[in-house]
């Protein structure tokens, strides 16, 4: 009981002292005896996912584009080189003092040397590429040229031959009297006629004679049926019989290896291929 009273005795004492220093009240936050504990006298202020997402602003300097590549720089360059010279020769025409003039021939001398430059590396090249040498084909010495057109005239009379197994020749013409190229003309396939055994329809426009074709038929009217009305005498054409196709080998006074060069161009090479 004694200890109880005690007890209760020193607690009222500390809690006078605590009253005499300074009156209890609360909050205890603005207080310097509450300083060091582990309290928060404020809650602490949550930041926002957005404020943390947000990136730090990049101080780093913004790289300037990249400038495009010019097109055709060389084209550019030789309207350039184009424009200068022209602009050299007509000043020295204009005012041919012997600086406007020397100038111009010295931009005259660099082309010259520039040709001459290209040129060689052409030959060079071409040296080494055979299929851009026309040479390879087409011989330049005149030993070559020779030996070339014979081939080339063999290969045209077999191709001739080749081609009257099926097909022949018309010769549109007229009186030998107002036509007389149309009677040279008979002169020729008369002689190709028995030469390559080529079948030879004559057709006379007028109902004239051809002393070379005493049996050639007169047109009634048939060549504007054709389409070939409006060609003039004389004119050859090949005739396919069977298929009836019509191929113009041409007009006017054509020699026999006229003949032969045409009809070989006609049936054996391919349009885009004769150069």
């Amino acid at each position: 009981m004694r200890f109880i009273l005690l007890t209760l005795l020193l607690f009222s004492s500390f809690s006078n002292v605590s009253m005499a220093d300074d009156e209890f009240r609360l909050p205890f936050c603005e207080e310097e005896k509450v300083a060091g504990w582990s309290f928060y006298c404020r809650a602490p202020e949550e930041k926002s996912d957005s404020e943390d997402d947000q990136p730090e602003p990049s101080t780093a300097t913004p790289k300037e584009p990249e400038k495009e590549p010019e097109k055709n720089p060389a084209t550019a360059a030789m309207m350039e080189f184009r424009a200068m010279v022209d602009e050299a020769k007509y000043k020295a025409v204009l005012d041919p003092t012997p600086e406007n003039v020397l100038a111009y021939m010295e931009l005259n001398k660099l082309i010259a040397e520039k040709a001459g430059e290209f040129t060689d590396q052409w030959q060079r090249q071409l040296f080494a590429a055979p299929h851009l040498d026309k040479n390879v084909e087409y011989p330049l010495a005149q030993a070559g040229i020779g030996i070339y057109q014979e081939q080339l005239k063999e290969a045209r009379r077999a191709s001739f031959q080749k081609t009257a197994r099926t097909s022949g020749i018309m010769f549109m013409f007229e009186d030998s009297s107002k036509c007389g190229m149309c009677r040279l003309q008979g002169e020729v396939l008369a002689f190709m006629q028995e030469e390559y055994e080529v079948s030879v329809l004559a057709v006379s426009k007028d109902g004239g004679q051809n002393e070379y074709f005493p049996e050639a038929r007169y047109d009634p009217g048939r060549l504007q049926e054709l389409g070939l009305e409006e060609f003039p005498a004389p004119t050859l054409a090949l005739i396919h019989p069977q298929t009836k196709e019509i191929k113009i080998i041409g007009s006017g006074l054509l020699t026999a290896d006229q003949v032969l060069e045409r009809v070989y161009v006609i049936t054996e090479v391919p349009v885009g291929e004769r150069y």
